[in-house]
């Protein structure tokens, strides 16, 4: 055996890869040639159990839903402040089909009982619901088949995007935030929705501009414009607006262009990546 021969036995060796061919012995077990054990598994397999150990990773952090971008002026002109924060908490039980369920893990339709506890509704309140469901129901955007309710797909859905300028909100933090904050003032970052910038979450004029020297930023006063609120409510919303002990918006100012506003990623994103970049991280701090 020559020298090259040698290095490429003793390569194969090191590699830990089967000696010949495997016996299987047991379940997904065999030996190779020189009787050495492997575990024996089809790649489908393997890549389906990495997936499951994946999401119980992750648990339900990633689940999301969409909002077209483009429709959500519509929905804003019908409803108000805190009806829109109730259309926003009561989307994150939709299913891929519209269909209001309970949960992920049952999925059995949601009753008007049910969606009036989950918008935290006491009975007292059931005409603040039915106002809401009436009004959802009159403009299309809720439709209702049979004893079901459907979440029209034009404004809200979960499933793949087909070329709609979208903005994901993320279920389970949404959820956490109405623990902390009002039906009213999710109501109000609902109407930022149409302008929330498509790789940064900055506030602006022309969310879809990729170049970010050309991002025009919203300060108080022409946020508030946009929206339809006053200066003094953007002051407050932005200033009482936390969950689980991190800010919702971000205040920045820099010496050009003065203070403007960001969304916390965690809640609502446009991009489709999966992290943050370091600013990000620091500034809202996300890990």
């Amino acid at each position: 055996m020559n020298k090259k021969e040698l290095n490429a036995h003793l390569s194969k060796l090191s590699s830990g890869a089967p000696r010949g061919s495997i016996t299987r012995f047991s379940g997904n077990y065999g030996r190779d040639e020189i009787g050495t054990p492997f575990f024996i598994q089809p790649l489908a397999q393997r890549e389906t159990g990495r997936r499951i150990m994946r999401q119980n990773r992750e648990g339900r952090k990633d689940s999301f839903f969409f909002s077209v971008m483009e429709r959500m002026n519509y929905v804003t002109s019908v409803l108000t402040p805190a009806q829109c924060g109730y259309l926003l908490v009561l989307t994150s039980h939709v299913d891929f089909e519209g269909l209001l369920i309970r949960s992920e893990k049952d999925t059995a339709p949601m009753t008007q009982a049910l969606m009036q506890k989950t918008l935290k509704l006491s009975d007292t309140k059931r005409s603040t619901f039915t106002d809401f469901l009436d009004v959802c129901l009159n403009n299309g955007i809720i439709k209702r088949e049979g004893d079901d309710y459907y979440v029209e797909k034009g404004f809200h859905f979960r499933g793949k995007t087909k070329g709609e300028r979208v903005v994901r909100t993320y279920i389970t933090q949404l959820r956490e935030m109405y623990k902390e904050v009002s039906a009213h003032d999710i109501g109000l970052l609902y109407r930022l929705i149409p302008f929330i910038h498509v790789d940064t979450n900055i506030l602006c004029t022309n969310p879809n501009e990729k170049d970010a020297r050309s991002v025009v930023k919203f300060n108080r006063k022409t946020l508030a414009e946009a929206i339809g609120v006053t200066p003094q409510v953007i002051s407050r919303a932005t200033s009482r607006m936390i969950y689980d002990g991190k800010s919702v918006f971000a205040k920045v100012t820099t010496a050009t262009d003065g203070t403007f506003y960001m969304l916390n990623p965690s809640i609502f994103r446009r991009s489709d990546r999966d992290d943050y970049d370091e600013t990000t991280k620091g500034i809202f701090g996300l890990s």
